[in-house]
């Protein structure tokens, strides 16, 4: 008591207020800082209430939950804090875990032109002027800032591109349905001494694989030896998504030959509360479109 008066402390903060309150904040501020701050708002951020409120607000279903092992807050980790790209590094994908990502409706990234070595897509062939080739560490240019040991894409003096089907049939009709809003991340750069250009696209289809909308980054030119990000939420789509095709390409412009110019890794796409879209932040696309 403090000049008479009764003093507030975090623990004498009604459980129900802080619910309310903990929903209006980033899930990961919730299982993080909120957390820390003292036993009851430990407590409070497990609550099934707090996690079914974001979830039921997102289109996500009780039977959801029930099929979760965590429970409402197990569900809300499993949808939004999953990439949904199966190899983001461009890793070789394992037969033994090809089928594993087959069973979940995930495929490996393809090479999209005339010579596909295995249906697998874990070994990629240059392909003369339209190829792909892997990189580790890469060639005439400086590491990406986030993922230094990882490997990457490097493209040719045309047009090299590559794809990665992504299913969503883990996920249920009504949650896609509301067309959640999604983040699509990816890092480019070129080699020295050598301008080149780099474009990305996400492409939504419904059921049939009808594409019902796209987003396409244009073609955006390299700085050399200098990393880039482009950072997109993909939103306000038509409903009916049930598959997603994430595709990127690089050219050099002076059409040089070899097969080291438009690099690209870190590959991203998840899904995206409502709440914290604002929070993030697109990078501004450039005017120039081309055929993907």
């Amino acid at each position: 008591m403090r000049n008479g008066r009764v003093g507030t402390t975090f623990e004498s903060i009604p459980d129900a207020v802080l619910v309310k309150i903990f929903a209006l904040l980033p899930s990961s501020q919730i299982a993080s800082s909120c957390a820390l701050v003292c036993r009851a708002w430990r407590d409070s951020t497990c609550d099934a209430t707090l996690w079914s409120e974001l979830c039921e607000g997102s289109g996500l279903r009780g039977n959801d939950a029930m099929q979760c092992l965590g429970g409402w807050k197990g569900l809300f980790g499993s949808v939004y804090g999953v990439n949904l790209i199966a190899s983001p590094y461009f890793e070789r994908i394992h037969y033994l875990d090809a089928d594993r990502l087959k069973h979940q409706f995930l495929r490996p990234w393809e090479p999209k032109h005339r010579l596909i070595i295995d249906q697998g897509g874990s070994v990629f062939q240059r392909g003369g002027g339209d190829g792909v080739l892997r990189e580790c560490p890469a060639s005439d240019c400086s590491p990406c800032p986030v993922a230094v040991d990882k490997l990457l894409m490097a493209t040719s003096w045309h047009w090299g591109k590559v794809q990665q089907y992504v299913g969503l049939q883990t996920f249920s009709n009504k949650f896609l349905n509301c067309s959640p809003p999604m983040m699509f991340s990816i890092w480019y750069a070129d080699r020295k001494g050598d301008p080149s250009v780099f474009k990305c696209q996400v492409v939504i289809r419904d059921e049939l694989k009808n594409v019902i909308f796209s987003w396409e980054s244009g073609e955006l030119e390299t700085t050399e030896n200098k990393w880039k990000l482009v950072k997109h939420i993909v939103q306000k789509y038509p409903p009916g998504l049930r598959s997603i095709v994430v595709k990127a390409a690089g050219m050099s412009i002076n059409h040089s030959s070899g097969f080291h110019r438009p690099k690209f890794t870190s590959v991203k796409l998840q899904f995206v509360p409502l709440n914290e879209v604002p929070l993030c932040i697109d990078e501004p696309a450039c005017k120039k479109f081309s055929h993907f």
